[in-house]
């Protein structure tokens, strides 16, 4: 298990904008930014739409939350809250964040909350941690979506005897049904929200 102080820059943008985006933040290298921002057109947009199916798993007091979304013609996945829960048929409004690293344009999805404000975000960044474990598991299914030239993958796995979606925010090489793939499990958080959160480890 690795564990990120509070102070790591990690660890905050794990709370800023989800822990799904941290292997994306590690893994940037410098001069990468500048080149990638002028191709983010428009980088964030705000939508909403209809709840096909609710994930939910636990680890010890980390929770995890998340929504399947069908989203202009595909199945994505939204990460949502515990703490705000959800169900199916319900609509959910959530965020769509375009990013792009070493050319490779990703879309992530997080739903938004009544209760969002940044800087308690900043506060709760100060006071948390993150650690990641592993995890290995076959694939049951597969959320993909393509749109103005950016894309999203997710896998739909068994962890712990629950379903699970995990992110591909690298866009590696595409799984598909009865492939096994190995993924990190993010536990971050403070200690009234602590969060769990699956990403491709390769």
């Amino acid at each position: 298990m690795k564990t990120y102080p509070s102070s790591s820059c990690a660890t905050a943008a794990a709370l800023v904008i989800g822990a799904l985006w941290l292997q994306t933040v590690t893994a940037q290298t410098p001069g990468n930014n500048a080149a990638d921002a002028s191709v983010l057109a428009p980088p964030v947009n705000h939508e909403s739409g209809t709840i096909d199916e609710v994930l939910t798993a636990d680890d010890g007091d980390y929770h995890m939350r998340g929504y399947i979304v069908s989203w202009r013609g595909s199945r994505v996945f939204v990460a949502g809250s515990a703490a705000e829960p959800l169900q199916s048929g319900a609509s959910v409004d959530f965020t769509v964040y375009r990013s792009s690293l070493n050319g490779r344009r990703g879309l992530r999805f997080l739903a938004n909350h009544a209760s969002d404000d940044a800087n308690v975000a900043q506060d709760e960044s100060q006071n948390s941690q993150v650690s990641i474990t592993s995890g290995t598991a076959k694939v049951e299914g597969v959320l993909a979506a393509d749109n103005d030239g950016y894309s999203f993958v997710a896998y739909l796995v068994n962890w712990h005897d629950k379903r699970v979606a995990v992110v591909d925010p690298l866009l590696h090489t595409p799984k598909a049904v009865g492939d096994q793939i190995d993924f990190h499990v993010f536990h971050t958080g403070t200690y009234d929200n602590r969060q769990l959160s699956f990403a491709l480890s390769q």
